[in-house]
């Protein structure tokens, strides 16, 4: 081996060390350092056809590893309803928010209850953010909500980074 070919062998060799730290740090910290892909899900912001009051937030994580959400916020601007979360939202799984009480979805057991109302017109702006106080997710209804019904009780419903309305389904 030349001289030419010990120095051209030391950058591979720094690369490769590098690859085995961020190997060793992934396998010690499964947990993404940058974001953690819970995501608001979908928003009963109008209640259900039993009471307006029954209105209820989804939020879904779509990462492989569960996320502790002790600490984290779910807050509108204007102050109303602002949630400090607590528990654990599955890899996979949703985490259902129930306004009042756990009879807003009789039929699923809420993993927290909130107070609050959301408003209906024009709407709200949500932030989601994490225990050290990053945003994690946002949703602009602000100036109305972007969809959901009022008359047929149909949710606001994430599709890919948009929303649509569609009927309910929490924890689905």
């Amino acid at each position: 081996m030349t001289d030419h070919d010990m120095l051209n062998t030391i950058p591979l060799l720094k690369n490769i060390r590098i690859l085995l730290l961020l190997l060793i740090v992934g396998f010690l910290f499964p947990f993404p350092v940058f974001g953690t892909g819970v995501v608001i899900n979908e928003i009963a912001w109008m209640g259900t056809a039993v009471s307006p009051n029954d209105e209820w937030i989804e939020l879904y994580n779509p990462t492989g590893n569960a996320v502790g959400l002790d600490g984290w916020t779910l807050a509108a601007h204007d102050g109303t309803p602002l949630i400090l979360l607590n528990g654990t939202i599955a890899a996979g799984g949703y985490f259902l928010l129930e306004r009042t009480d756990d009879e807003t979805v009789p039929e699923i057991l809420a993993d927290q209850i909130y107070t609050g109302a959301l408003s209906n017109d024009p709407g709200e702006f949500l932030t989601l953010k994490d225990s050290a106080g990053n945003t994690v997710y946002e949703v602009d209804g602000s100036s109305e909500w972007p969809a959901g019904d009022n008359t047929t009780k149909d949710t606001m419903s994430r599709l890919g980074s948009g929303w649509i309305t569609a009927p309910a389904t929490p924890h689905a």
